[in-house]
């Protein structure tokens, strides 16, 4: 049974901004950031992932505790998605994934946006497995 259902589908397929809360191990807070976000909708089990440098405090806190919260939000504000799971480091992100997040968000202009944008290193994938999925105004 998946957790995306056909609307919520259809709304992680957009280029939207989404706010993913980690847990800060040591301070025991909440720490946020805006990031953007791929879905792997393929296959039983849906996820969405997000890619960010090794060194960040996101992968510190996930590799501490692997709970977090996605929330996805429409540029209205009047509908989101938010996501519950547990996230993986799972690997580099490779430059054929990273054009993929990237022309998501940016179309025509993605190859540009990467030759103005280089990495100093590689990119890792938070890939989240969702739990819980609450949905409002879709």
């Amino acid at each position: 049974m998946t957790l995306f259902d056909e609307g919520v589908t259809a709304f992680l397929q957009r280029p939207l901004h989404a706010v993913l809360a980690t847990l800060d191990p040591i301070t025991q807070t909440i720490s946020q950031s805006v990031v953007w976000f791929h879905l792997d909708a393929d296959g039983d089990t849906p996820s969405v992932w997000v890619s960010c440098a090794p060194k960040t405090a996101k992968v510190r806190h996930v590799g501490v505790n692997p709970e977090v919260s996605l929330l996805v939000l429409a540029p209205h504000g009047g509908a989101y998605v938010r996501i519950h799971g547990q996230a993986s480091i799972d690997e580099t992100v490779s430059p054929n994934d990273r054009h993929a997040l990237v022309s998501l968000y940016h179309g025509p202009e993605s190859d540009h946006w990467i030759s103005q944008h280089p990495l100093p290193a590689p990119n890792v994938k938070l890939r989240i497995r969702p739990e819980r999925v609450v949905q409002r105004g879709l």
